[in-house]
């Protein structure tokens, strides 16, 4: 060692024994410290087997043998140029090293925090091009860590760069600007704890990511903390998939605060018919299956498969629309969409997205495995659809209906005060919870006269009964109205054999389709959903092919139509995996 040669005793074993001896020198970074050499065959055969005869430079083994050649002006892959940069070859060993040994690599000076602008890139780029763009990254990042203002449009920018190579270099730079042992900038970890759940890099510089938070989050210090929240999000991105749209403004502002202080950093109000809503909460890479989940537990739902409900959004351009939301979709995906979609001039559009909770899928599951709290949304919701008219109801039915919600959500039946008589009141209460249609029937004055009485009378008989037991009874009592597991659409309906259009209402059920006359009530044809060969519509027209046969429905709008599609998709998918279930 003292003259910088090294010889291999001749054994039994000679090549073998020596190969593995400078594997274990390199798996522990002892070959960094002798000269690089060149190993070659001898030809003599009572010298030792191997012997090193003249120092050369390279970087792939220390002590490979080069591969024999035919031509002395053939080029050994040992003597063409390193296309690796310094950086990449410190980088290298960490894979191969333990955690004592690559705390000694990270603390490097080369992969330490730098204030100077680079003037070549980290990692080796194939082209000019994109060197020029790893400079232009540098100087981004730089900037934003003097003035950390706009963390939504640098992280945007950032993510434009897809190449993989680009990818490596983005993080390479952010690891090692994160990497400062004095006073440290918080900045560049927040731009890290952003693009984590969209891109990884891949390879070494992967491991580097992963050895460097892991080497901050046991610290106590604000940019442990970040490396802490980082090494959770990096593993819920491997397990449950990358995120596919950009960051949205809410995940930018809580991670500009402080993520690190809850496993869930945002939280959202989802609406609950009848007005109520619940506030859940979620992080960057939660899937909107991963809310409805933590939303059943908490208020003690079924599952969707049994309980038929399902998380909608407000359109972006009429919040009155609601649109069903897809499970495997990452929430943040979702707003990142409605954001970008909605139109800022719209003043009277609010800037916040709106998440309902309601039921989408009218199942027939038996009554017993219903929750109280599924009974109370579902009464509600029920009671809402029905005040819309669509289909006759019977007006002892709507009044007794009436007076159980009015029961349920306003307590006892009240009294005669001085402020209003009692008349005024329960006709107030009336209009409130009687379906408008059952009421535009009774335009005459004594005709409603009666029926307000008569709702004031049901009413007094549920006094002091408790909510739940009432949402239960409001439940089991709208099963006397036929169309009360079902989904209703007006639209217009050509009749096959004149062809004639007629304002329809469409009933769509578990198990089949309903077409029914809106004028007289009368069923113009019923489709069993398992005889559908194909559906689709697009915009305001919805096409059912039957066999031979094919219908076409003009609904009011697209958003009837998409929910139309959408609605019989979900039924035809549900009814496959019951008879499958039923045969297994």
């Amino acid at each position: 060692r003292s003259n910088g040669l090294l010889l291999a005793s001749p054994s039994k074993h000679g090549k073998r024994n020596w190969e593995t001896l400078i594997d274990s020198l390199a798996l522990v970074g002892f070959t960094d410290t002798l000269p690089q050499q060149r190993c070659v065959k001898s030809s003599i055969g009572k010298l030792p087997s191997y012997v090193v005869t003249e120092q050369v430079s390279y970087t792939d083994h220390p002590f490979e043998l080069p591969p024999s050649t035919s031509s002395d002006d053939q080029m050994s892959p040992l003597d063409q140029p390193d296309p690796e940069t310094e950086i990449e070859r410190v980088l290298e060993k960490i894979k191969y090293m333990g955690e004592s040994q690559v705390k000694q690599v990270l603390a490097c000076p080369i992969l330490s925090y730098c204030v100077k602008p680079l003037t070549a890139p980290l990692t080796h780029l194939t082209s000019p091009y994109l060197t020029s763009l790893a400079l232009r990254v540098n100087k981004l990042l730089l900037e934003y860590a003097e003035n950390p203002t706009d963390l939504y449009n640098t992280s945007r920018s950032l993510l434009t760069l897809t190449s993989k190579e680009m990818v490596n270099e983005v993080y390479t730079q952010l690891v090692k600007q994160t990497h400062r042992q004095s006073k440290e900038i918080l900045a560049y970890w927040h731009i890290l704890a952003t693009i984590i759940p969209f891109t990884l890099p891949n390879g070494r510089v992967l491991s580097y990511l992963k050895a460097h938070l892991e080497r901050y989050s046991v610290q106590k210090t604000p940019a442990g903390r970040f490396a802490g929240y980082c090494t959770r999000v990096l593993q819920r991105c491997i397990a449950h998939g990358k995120r596919q749209v950009h960051p949205c403004r809410l995940e930018v502002e809580a991670t500009c605060g402080k993520p690190y202080l809850h496993s869930k950093p945002m939280s959202i109000p989802i609406h609950l018919p009848g007005g109520d809503y619940h506030v859940t909460g979620f992080d960057t890479v939660s899937s909107v299956s991963e809310v409805i989940r933590d939303l059943e537990c908490q208020l003690g739902l079924r599952t969707c498969r049994w309980s038929g409900y399902t998380l909608y959004m407000d359109d972006p351009v009429n919040p009155a629309v609601k649109v069903p939301i897809n499970h495997a979709a990452k929430l943040c995906d979702v707003i990142a969409k409605w954001e970008t979609n909605i139109k800022p001039s719209q003043c009277q559009i609010p800037q916040v997205i709106g998440l309902t909770y309601m039921k989408f899928l009218h199942l027939t599951t038996a009554n017993d495995t219903i929750t109280p709290t599924e009974y109370k949304l579902s009464a509600r919701q029920l009671h809402a659809n029905a005040r819309l008219g669509y289909h006759g109801m019977e007006v002892e039915l709507a009044t007794c209906l009436g007076a159980v919600m009015a029961q349920a959500e306003e307590g006892n039946c009240p009294t005669i005060t001085q402020k209003a008589p009692l008349e005024q009141q329960l006709t107030e209460f009336a209009e409130k919870y009687i379906p408008n249609n059952i009421l535009d029937r009774c335009k005459e004055h004594s005709s409603k006269r009666r029926l307000v009485k008569e709702f004031g009378e049901i009413w007094q008989k549920f006094k002091d009964v408790p909510s739940p037991v009432l949402y239960q009874k409001y439940f089991t009592t709208a099963e006397r109205w036929k169309y009360h597991k079902s989904t209703l659409f007006r639209g217009l309906y050509s009749h096959p054999k004149d062809g004639l259009k007629v304002a329809v209402c469409l009933n769509v059920t578990e198990n089949r389709l309903t077409i029914i006359n809106a004028e007289t009530l009368v069923i113009m044809d019923a489709i069993e959903l398992d005889k559908i060969v194909h559906f689709g519509g697009y915009p305001f027209t919805v096409t059912l092919k039957i066999n031979n046969k094919s219908l076409s429905i003009m609904l009011v709008d697209k958003h009837k139509c998409y929910l139309l599609t959408e609605l019989l998709a979900a039924y035809c998918r549900l009814t496959h995996v019951v008879a499958r279930d039923e045969t297994i």
